[in-house]
C-alpha cells in the first residue's frame, strides 16, 4: 500500500513538472454575416443567405508547444473550418481541414510537417488590405494561392525584418522523384519580404501540379507603407493555368461556357494578370475602415485561344470593435466582369453584395 501511495505521488511529481514545460490553446472564431447579393442566379434572381464572415471563416483548433531546452519547442496546430449557420465542416468535410502539422521551431526558424497554408497564400495574407476575404466576391484574386495543401514539409524564419518562408507537398505517387513523372498534387513554393519601418515588400512564387504532371504556376509582388493611422497596399499576381483547374472550380464556373473554339488548358492555359491596390484606416480605437480595388486580365479563358476579357472588384468594409474579441461588421461588394469572363458570374455581366454580421474571437 505505502509503495502504491509512493508510486502515485511520484507519477503526479513528474507529471507536473512535464506539464509545466507544455501548453495547449483551445482557440477560435465564430463569424457569420447576413448576405444581399443581386444577380445571383441566370434568371438574375437576388438572394439573401446566412453565411461565413466576409473576411474571416469560422474555425476551431488546437495549438501547443513543449520546450525541449535550448530555445528549441516541439510544436503542433489542429484547426478545423466550418459553417456556424449548418455546423457543417468545411475544406470538403475534413476534420482539421485548415491546419494540420507537427514541428519544431527555435532560433533558427520552424520547421513543420502536415496540411498547411501554402506560400502564395502566407505572403498576401500579410500585403493584401482584406487579408485575403472571404466571400467568393472578395476573395477570388487569391485562388491562384490554392489557399493550402496537403502531405506538406515546410520552412519559416524571420530575421531582422527579414521573413522567408519555403515549402514541398510530396506527391505520394511511385516515381514522384523521377524526372518526367507525373505527380499527384505535388506543390511547391518560397516567398520573401522585408518589413523596416512603415515599409514592407517581398515576392512569392509557387507551382501546383495535377495528376497527370500539369502545372498551375502563381507569382506575385507587394508592397505597403504606413502613415499615422493609414497603411496603404499595392499588389501584383501572374498566374498561368495548365491543369483547368481554375475554370472548372464552382467559385470561378458560375455558368457553362458556350462559345466557339476548342476547350483546352494545356495547349491554352488560362494567364491571369491582377493588380490591386487598397487603404486600411484606424478612425478610431474601436472603428477599423478598408477599401480595395482588384482588377484582373484574363487571357484564355475555358481553356480556348484568345478568349479573354477582364473582371473588376471595389470593396469596402467598417468593422467596429465592441471589446477586444468581439466585432460588428458592415461591407460592401461590386464585381464586373467583360468578354469571355462572363462565365465568372451566373447572369448579368455584374454583381453586387451587401453583408452585415459579427465576429466573437475566443
Amino acid at each position: 500500500m505505502k509503495k502504491s501511495l509512493l508510486a502515485l505521488a511520484l507519477g503526479s511529481l513528474f507529471a507536473g513538472s512535464a506539464f509545466a514545460q507544455s501548453s495547449v490553446t483551445l482557440y477560435g472564431i465564430v463569424d457569420q454575416s447576413v448576405r444581399y447579393t443581386t444577380n445571383s442566379d441566370a434568371a438574375n434572381h437576388s438572394q439573401v443567405q446566412l453565411t461565413n464572415g466576409a473576411v474571416t471563416n469560422s474555425r476551431w483548433g488546437l495549438k501547443g508547444s513543449e520546450a525541449l531546452g535550448n530555445n528549441l519547442k516541439a510544436i503542433f496546430q489542429l484547426e478545423n473550418g466550418f459553417d456556424p449557420d449548418t455546423g457543417r465542416a468545411n475544406q470538403s468535410n475534413r476534420l482539421f481541414g485548415r491546419q494540420a502539422y507537427v514541428g519544431l521551431s527555435g532560433d533558427f526558424g520552424a520547421i513543420k510537417l502536415g496540411r498547411q497554408y501554402t506560400e502564395g497564400f502566407n505572403f498576401f495574407g500579410d500585403y493584401d488590405p482584406l487579408t485575403i476575404g472571404n466571400y467568393t466576391a472578395n476573395a477570388w484574386p487569391f485562388f491562384l494561392t490554392k489557399f493550402r495543401n496537403d502531405n506538406v514539409i515546410s520552412y519559416s524564419g524571420s530575421f531582422q525584418g527579414l521573413s522567408v518562408g519555403a515549402s514541398y507537398g510530396f506527391g505520394e505517387a511511385p516515381g514522384s522523384f523521377t524526372k518526367g513523372t507525373a505527380t499527384t498534387n505535388s506543390y511547391w513554393g518560397a516567398r520573401a519580404s522585408y518589413e523596416t519601418g512603415p515599409f514592407g515588400f517581398g515576392g512569392v512564387y509557387q507551382e501546383v501540379r495535377d495528376q497527370a504532371g500539369n502545372k498551375q504556376q502563381m507569382w506575385g509582388a507587394a508592397g505597403k507603407v504606413g502613415f499615422g493611422a493609414a497603411k496603404l497596399f499595392a499588389g501584383y499576381i501572374g498566374g498561368k493555368d495548365r491543369t483547368g483547374s481554375l475554370d472548372t472550380t464552382d467559385w470561378l464556373n458560375a455558368r457553362a461556357y458556350t462559345g466557339g473554339g476548342t476547350q483546352n488548358a494545356q495547349a491554352n492555359p488560362r494567364k491571369d494578370t491582377i493588380g490591386y491596390i487598397g487603404l486600411t484606416y484606424q478612425a478610431t480605437p474601436a472603428l477599423a475602415l478598408t477599401g480595395v480595388f482588384y482588377g484582373d486580365h484574363i487571357k484564355n479563358k475555358n481553356g480556348v485561344a484568345d478568349n479573354g476579357g477582364n473582371r473588376y472588384t471595389g470593396v469596402l468594409l467598417a468593422e467596429y470593435s465592441l471589446s477586444k474579441r468581439t466585432q460588428v461588421y458592415g461591407t460592401v461588394d461590386f464585381n464586373k466582369v467583360t468578354g469571355g469572363v462572363q462565365t465568372e458570374l451566373p447572369g448579368k455581366n455584374n454583381q453586387t453584395g451587401v453583408a452585415a454580421g459579427i465576429r466573437h474571437i475566443f
